[in-house]
């Protein structure tokens, strides 16, 4: 049987995946919390905000990388083995996560930069794309992160 490009670290780096994820998942969801307060005149916890979405920017980039140095294990061993086999309906979900995961990290560099260049609290019309941006990236985040551990499930059990 050939080797795999990192197979034998594959289930440490399926773990760091998860890791990066959670830590995704937090910084989005509190970036959000805040966001929501800027539009009730809440504008304490810009700080905090900006590092959550750096924060966040980073954890993508990561849990992205991380994903795709896991993927070619994936694909020979769980995808082809047994997908492909037993449950060929779980090949398509993972492939529509692959999609607005690829989509996710392009609006998410657009994301960091737009928060990097505007005050929330003086430029109202920026907030409106930024708050859209930030709950679009929650959605593909949690939406990711939920079909990769229900993914997971399927193989494991």
């Amino acid at each position: 049987m050939p080797m795999i490009f990192l197979e034998d670290f594959s289930k440490f780096l399926l773990f760091l995946h998860l890791v990066a994820a959670v830590v995704l998942m937090g910084c989005l969801a509190h970036n959000l919390l805040i966001v929501v307060g800027y539009w009730r005149g809440k504008f304490r916890k810009k700080n905090v905000e900006k590092r959550h979405v750096k924060m966040a920017f980073w954890a993508y980039l990561v849990t992205f990388l991380i994903g795709a140095l896991v993927y070619p294990t994936f694909r020979v061993r769980v995808r082809a083995e047994y997908f492909d086999e037993s449950v060929p309906w779980a090949t398509g979900l993972f492939e529509v996560r692959e999609h607005w995961s690829a989509i996710g990290l392009a609006l998410f560099i657009a994301f960091y930069f737009l928060r990097g260049k505007f005050d929330p609290e003086t430029e109202r019309e920026k907030l409106f794309l930024y708050t859209a941006l930030c709950y679009i990236l929650n959605l593909i985040v949690w939406y990711c992160a939920t079909v990769g551990y229900y993914l997971t499930t399927l193989k494991s059990v």
